[in-house]
């Protein structure tokens, strides 16, 4: 039996000499990483782009070893210009947190492929892959289901977890192509440490749509009245794509009730010409073919290696009476201002699938721009649904915004 296990990431770009990481024993050796795209091409936009690529291409590398920044105990960081320094620890802070491993930098360093940075990292890789919120093995979480009635229709919902606790709320809304159950690789995760809530939007999953009207002009206040019901008067508010819409629409209703947004390939209405140009660069499939798995919401890649998977995804966004198309037209006609963004002064994270042929990563990063707390986590190899592509990564990177949520103090600075 081989003592040292070669580790190799679709998606995340190598050279055929070797290998992203090799674990031996306990521990994870991480391969010296750059900043390169799918292709292998350095990714433009300078030192910060660069950093941000290379982190996000060795969150990838060890999200697939069963592990994460928490785990890492130390980061060797080489620089082409050390005058990159404060730069690069600008974008690194956000990734390790406020307990960062042990690192050593070291500049003036000529780099292949013509990268400013280079980094690689030894990790400890054994057993259970832990959750930086401090999840672990606990007895299942209670779970209740109900509906609301609200304007005439009947809105499911779900919540999983100790509702008792005093841990803030996470509140799951789905995009177009789902519906409360297409949480189901993160409901278990969260619920753990938070009570955690799924609802139905009109027209999908086992909510009615008796008026025709789904959509975000009537989403938001669902929403809303599915927290009242609930007793939730703050929250930690996710949204899906469709489900972006909902969330800024419910928290510009109803300020104080987010403590945090979470926008996952999403632009939540915001229209602006940055947003525009970027929305302009996506590579939308063509017509969807009828076969097996086949959704513009995934990633081809995807689809093609995991198409039991696919077909779920593809099942679970036929349930209900909604017709996509019709929802789309809405989504589109219901816009937010930059005045509108700067009142969501609630930190905000937003992660997007760099592979997303809906909401391109330059657009996801314009309504970035605009938000006066914001952070963007682009996960690689992904498409338009990186929590049902990659839900381990996806499940990393908002435990880790969540976990320094509830361990912040007033003065701490955001370490994304």
């Amino acid at each position: 039996m081989a003592h040292v296990q070669q580790l190799v990431v679709p998606g995340v770009h190598r050279l055929a000499q070797f290998a992203h990481a090799a674990r031996a024993g306990e521990y994870l050796f991480v391969s010296g990483t750059l900043g390169t795209d799918g292709d292998g091409r350095i990714v433009p936009g300078g030192i910060v782009a660069e950093v941000e690529r290379t982190l996000a291409n060795l969150t990838s590398i060890l999200a697939e070893a069963g592990c994460g920044w928490p785990d890492v105990a130390s980061v060797s960081v080489h620089l082409a210009d050390l005058g990159d320094f404060a730069a690069m620890n600008e974008v690194y802070e956000r990734y390790v947190g406020t307990t960062p491993p042990a690192r050593i930098t070291v500049g003036g360093v000529d780099l292949a492929l013509g990268a400013r940075v280079e980094m690689q990292c030894v990790a400890y890789a054994a057993g259970p892959r832990t959750s930086p919120s401090g999840a672990g093995t606990a007895a299942a979480p209670a779970r209740r289901t109900g509906y609301v009635e609200h304007d005439g229709e009947q809105l499911y919902y779900e919540v999983v977890g100790d509702e008792s606790s005093d841990a803030t709320p996470l509140v799951l809304s789905h995009g177009a192509g789902g519906n409360h159950a297409s949480w189901f690789q993160q409901v278990a995760h969260f619920a753990s440490t938070r009570p955690v809530v799924t609802w139905d939007h009109r027209g999908y999953g086992r909510s009615s749509d008796h008026g025709d009207r789904t959509g975000p002009l009537v989403a938001s206040t669902d929403l809303l009245a599915i927290l009242d019901e609930l007793g939730i008067a703050r929250a930690d508010l996710v949204g899906q794509s469709m489900g972006g819409w909902s969330v800024v629409g419910a928290t510009l209703a109803r300020p104080g009730l987010a403590r945090s947004i979470v926008l996952s390939d999403t632009i939540g209405g915001f229209a602006t010409e940055a947003v525009l140009a970027g929305l302009a660069r996506a590579r939308p499939r063509g017509p969807e073919r009828e076969v097996l798995g086949s959704h513009p919401a995934l990633g081809e890649a995807f689809s093609a290696k995991f198409p039991e998977l696919a077909h779920l995804y593809q099942s679970l966004s036929r349930m209900g009476s909604a017709d996509s198309e019709v929802v789309i037209g809405r989504l589109l006609a219901v816009t937010h201002d930059a005045d509108e963004a700067r009142r969501l002064t609630m930190p905000t994270m937003l992660i997007v699938g760099d592979h997303d042929q809906l909401f391109a990563p330059s657009a996801i990063r314009a309504v970035a721009d605009l938000l006066p707390d914001a952070r963007v986590v682009e996960i690689v190899g992904a498409g338009h649904s990186p929590y049902f592509e990659k839900p381990h990564h996806w499940n990393y990177a908002v435990d880790n915004f969540l976990g320094w949520l509830d361990d912040r103090h007033d003065n701490l600075e955001t370490p994304f």
